[in-house]
């Protein structure tokens, strides 16, 4: 593989291009829940843009595919939740808690000190936990609202500092989860983890990181030590090893790409070689999809000069980008317009986008439908 299929092999990789990806323990899930397992974890800070990413990996098009991926989360298939970096994301329901038992420890380590600033102490924490569990365990999933109604008797809920940080710490010690969904909306009510995944998969620290290491360098491959290190927020000594005890096993390999050290599935070069023709069409993707969030050098898909015309002022706010051989080429929205085109692009300085292939997509993009 060349630097410049790199781009390609990772759409494959992320089962955007080729057949849709299976479940990579062969656990029986739904379609829509085998994805999120498949990419181990999926960035949901715009919910409705996660749950379009979801759906374009199954390409069935138009409504039905979002409506198989609310129906999974519904299931108790695919939960949200904090799981790195102090940023929530789309996983599966049972691989929640080893995730969890990785980073958890570590968020909640970096956070002490805004918790202080905030004045949430260990003890608040306690209270908090028992007045949500009743609360839930008495009307239900409970909508943020409702849940930050049940911490009334703290005197901290309302405010948004010690509101978030009320429920960020429940969901990083696997207390609360975020499911199901809101019915007409892009947004998750919160229940029990341990009523709603009641057969979690047990895996020790050691066999967690293989565990997780294995499934990013499948789904996102090709990878460097410091793409996993900064997707996981984990440390790179860690993660290297983890990554050569999945070499060794045969799970993985190791390749050599330009001067760059990488790793990936065994068989992508060759799905990369059957694949690669329909890699270079349009695509659409939501602001926050892995395509673009799941590497620390995303220069194989965005030119470096084009970040800021995808963050602009670097706030951490992903605008939709354009695909197109391989490449980001701009950025899009839906036109307000009920008649002409359906998307509105902003094209990259010095790139062109073919403005019919943009309509093909949108016509069965699950955003327009």
């Amino acid at each position: 593989m060349d630097t410049h299929q790199v781009s390609a092999a990772r759409l494959i990789s992320q089962g955007l291009v080729g057949p849709s990806p299976q479940s990579p323990t062969g656990t029986k899930l739904s379609a829509a829940g085998a994805i999120v397992e498949h990419l181990g974890c999926l960035q949901a800070q715009a919910l409705g843009g996660a749950l379009t990413s979801v759906a374009l990996r199954l390409r069935v098009g138009g409504s039905a595919g979002s409506t198989a991926v609310r129906a999974a989360v519904d299931a108790g298939e695919i939960v949200r939740s904090w799981t790195q970096r102090g940023t929530i994301h789309l996983t599966t329901a049972k691989d929640l808690g080893w995730i969890l038992g990785l980073t958890g420890p570590r968020t909640m380590k970096s956070t002490a000190k805004r918790r202080e600033f905030f004045g949430i102490t260990d003890a608040m924490l306690e209270s908090a936990a028992e007045l949500a569990a009743e609360a839930i365990r008495e009307r239900g999933p409970l909508t943020r609202e409702e849940l930050l109604e049940s911490f009334a008797p703290l005197g901290a809920g309302k405010e948004y500092g010690p509101a978030r940080y009320l429920i960020t710490s429940l969901a990083l010690s696997n207390l609360i989860v975020q499911a199901p969904m809101i019915d007409g909306k892009d947004d998750m009510k919160y229940v029990l983890t341990a009523d709603w995944v009641p057969r979690p998969t047990q895996l020790d620290a050691e066999a967690a990181l293989h565990e997780w290491m294995r499934r990013y360098v499948l789904s996102h491959g090709p990878v460097t030590i410091e793409d996993a290190a900064r997707w996981t927020g984990l440390p790179k000594t860690g993660i290297g090893k983890a990554m050569d005890a999945a070499v060794d096993a045969g799970e993985i390999m190791s390749a050599r790409i330009g001067d760059v050290q990488c790793f990936q599935a065994p068989d992508l070069d060759d799905r990369l070689s059957e694949w690669e023709a329909e890699a270079a069409e349009t695509l659409l993707l939501p602001g926050f999809d892995e395509m673009v969030l799941g590497y620390k050098d995303r220069s194989a898909t965005l030119d470096p000069d084009d970040e800021k015309a995808v963050v602009p002022g670097g706030n951490g706010m992903f605008k939709n980008t354009v695909i197109s051989g391989g490449r980001a080429r701009g950025t899009w929205k839906r036109s307000p317009r009920k008649t002409g085109p359906r998307v509105i692009v902003e094209v990259f300085p010095g790139q062109t986008v073919d403005a019919e292939a943009v309509e093909a997509a949108a016509a069965t993009h699950p955003a327009f439908s």
